[in-house]
């Protein structure tokens, strides 16, 4: 008669062990790096059968536009485990806007005979009257080494 009790506290511990094995849940955009994250309302994408959260509808049609670009788990602890595809650039943050990540489908202009990638078209002119003032290499990695 022990047999239903015990395999109760079978699946309860099995239960137990799989919500400890459970990466920590997503805090942060993956796109606007800095803007917080909130489950019950964010919007959200799925990747591979992990759910992405987004602050916001700009940022999941930038997410579906090129997820690569997106792919951190440092952002989205659910990815920790998983091969992810590379980048297809080297630098990975706005030079104007620099919690904000970009992609190679963004827009750009060219710098010291590199692309250089913006968020968005305003922080692309901002650069353009002000190169010195943005022009990281800490966060422009492209950028010819002097």
């Amino acid at each position: 008669m022990l047999r239903a009790p015990a395999a109760f506290v079978l699946l309860v511990l099995l239960a137990a062990a799989s919500r400890a094995a459970d990466p920590p849940a997503q805090k942060f955009c993956p796109v606007m790096t800095a803007d917080e994250i909130d489950p019950k309302a964010s919007a959200s994408v799925e990747y591979k059968g992990v759910k992405i959260y987004l602050c916001c509808d700009q940022c999941v049609g930038k997410f579906k536009r090129d997820p690569a670009a997106y792919l951190d788990p440092k952002f989205i602890p659910g990815l920790a485990k998983m091969e992810l595809p590379k980048r297809d650039i080297e630098q990975v943050y706005c030079p104007v806007l620099k919690d904000r990540k970009v992609s190679s489908k963004d827009p750009s202009t060219t710098y010291m005979g590199v692309k250089v990638y913006f968020y968005n078209d305003l922080a692309r002119q901002r650069f353009e009257k002000d190169p010195a003032r943005y022009a990281d290499p800490a966060v422009l990695p492209q950028l010819p080494k002097k």
